[in-house]
């Protein structure tokens, strides 16, 4: 009895750190006005060779809540998802997509200082060249 309560301690112990870990990336999220959209074009890469383009539009939202787009060139949307405190939340029929919230929250730093050059995210073996779209 001891081993299998020591074994569900560490077990708990486990998915508590882990919970932490997550919100804390989702309190370093991107606090954007309401209603103000920045757009960007993603390429996914392998190597120095682009694999897939996207177009990525991250809104505003009420609460410090934002809505991230992420369509293919033809306006299909490949992962439609709202980053709140507590984690990401569906937003509409697109289906989950791991690999764009491996792109989204490496993203949450740079949006926060507003960058104005394309910039390479690495994380979990994929990469990405995410480029502001300067709508004027």
């Amino acid at each position: 009895m001891n081993k299998v309560s020591g074994s569900l301690k560490g077990l708990l112990c486990a998915l508590l750190l882990s919970s932490c870990v997550a919100v804390s990336d989702f309190a370093m999220r991107p606090n954007l006005p309401q209603g103000e959209t920045r757009w960007f074009q993603v390429e996914q890469l392998d190597g120095d060779s682009v694999v897939q383009t996207s177009v990525l539009a991250v809104q505003g939202m009420n609460n410090g809540n934002s809505r991230w787009i992420l369509s293919d060139p033809f306006g299909v949307p490949q992962a439609r998802m709202i980053a709140t405190e507590s984690g990401w939340q569906k937003d509409g029929f697109a289906p989950p997509n791991r690999t764009a919230k491996q792109l989204f929250v490496p993203m949450f730093p740079l949006l926060q200082n507003h960058f104005r050059q394309p910039e390479i995210i690495e994380n979990k073996g994929k990469k990405w060249r995410v480029s502001p779209i300067v709508m004027e």
